[in-house]
């Protein structure tokens, strides 16, 4: 019952810009200043403000909203692992068809690691057509290279370790030969 009081509660059009001021990362006492001016108690104004049920549950509310759309966005370790995978199983003769002209499917495995494609078409001396096309994959170590530093199996930068290294010098004087 008291979450429905909570919840139920409206900001008003300040409160909420005080609220997008804290979204966008601004502190407490900043977010309240950027709304409502410079005040000596901002502080004591603002803590009071963000500490309201009302306020702290719409605050918690758009920021899991936001994570969520950053998430949505951002690709999980897994898929840019099967990303990378693809690139890596993906192979030309895949892309090139029987009768050797190139099929360019967008669901085929190999297109999606095409990096570049390209016709020309030219006439030669005696007027004859010359179609000229090439197609160009990503290098597949690289995709294997990169998958290895993602998962940390890269040798190179799994094992380098910065250690101290600390060395005793012993000064020892000499005098001239004909001094002993």
């Amino acid at each position: 019952m008291t979450t429905e009081v909570i919840t139920s509660r409206k900001l008003n059009s300040r409160q909420k810009l005080v609220l997008i001021n804290a979204l966008k990362g601004m502190n407490q006492t900043d977010a309240y200043e950027a709304v409502y001016g410079q005040n000596p108690n901002s502080y004591t104004i603002a803590s009071e403000l963000f500490r309201k049920p009302h306020f702290k549950a719409e605050l918690e509310r758009l920021q899991n909203k936001q994570i969520e759309a950053v998430d949505a966005q951002v690709l999980s370790k897994s898929e840019k692992r099967q990303i990378l995978a693809t690139f890596a199983r993906a192979q030309l003769t895949d892309l090139i068809g029987e009768d050797g002209i190139p099929r360019l499917d967008k669901n085929s495995p190999a297109a999606k690691a095409l990096k570049e494609w390209y016709r020309k078409e030219r006439v030669d001396r005696n007027g004859n057509p010359i179609v000229t096309s090439a197609l160009k994959l990503i290098d597949p170590i690289a995709a294997i290279i990169e998958d290895n530093k993602m998962t940390g199996d890269y040798a190179p930068s799994k094992h380098l370790h910065g250690h101290r290294v600390q060395f005793d010098i012993n000064l020892v004087e000499r005098g001239k030969r004909g001094d002993e």
